[in-house]
């Protein structure tokens, strides 16, 4: 995935997000399309591109009005998943490999709120309900990170 690509997939991962999953909260919660992206780019393309993605996706959500701390996570997020998980293979492999990322995030989310003063049976409520909605939102995240169209081979290619 290039550079431009990544920057088109994140932005657009951010506008469904602020502009379309806002009006779907279920249980309170509002499904989120940014942390499974950047799990899933980072276990595609490695933790580069992961960070990367992360950092992009928090600095556009900072712009929406997100707090810094989600930027750091997301990167946190993209990177780790790209180093623990590069080149998982199957679609189910890629999720598996998200959810275990994703859990580890919602507990450091969770102990967040716990440490702010939040009664931490309700953290972990909140949390168990973002990630069931974070998982739910990884296949459209897979979506937006599958290339259309065909490949073409670059270079001439000699007939013998």
């Amino acid at each position: 995935m290039g550079t431009r690509r990544l920057v088109l997939v994140t932005g657009l991962a951010c506008l469904v997000e602020a502009l379309v999953l806002v009006w779907f909260p279920v249980f309170g919660v509002r499904p989120r399309l940014l942390p499974p992206l950047a799990a899933l780019v980072g276990t595609e393309h490695g933790p580069e591109r992961g960070a990367a993605c992360g950092l992009l996706g928090g600095v556009f959500s900072t712009l929406a009005g997100a707090s810094p701390f989600q930027m750091a996570l997301l990167a946190l997020v993209g990177g780790i998943s790209g180093m623990l998980f590069h080149k998982a293979a199957s679609f189910w492999g890629k999720w598996l490999a998200c959810l275990g990322i994703l859990t580890g995030m919602e507990v450091l989310l969770a102990l967040g709120h716990g440490l702010a003063g939040a009664s931490l049976l309700a953290a972990l409520g909140l949390a168990g309900r973002e990630l069931l909605l974070s998982a739910a939102c990884f296949p459209l995240a897979f979506l937006l990170t599958r290339q259309g169209g065909r490949r073409r081979r670059r270079g001439r290619h000699r007939l013998r």
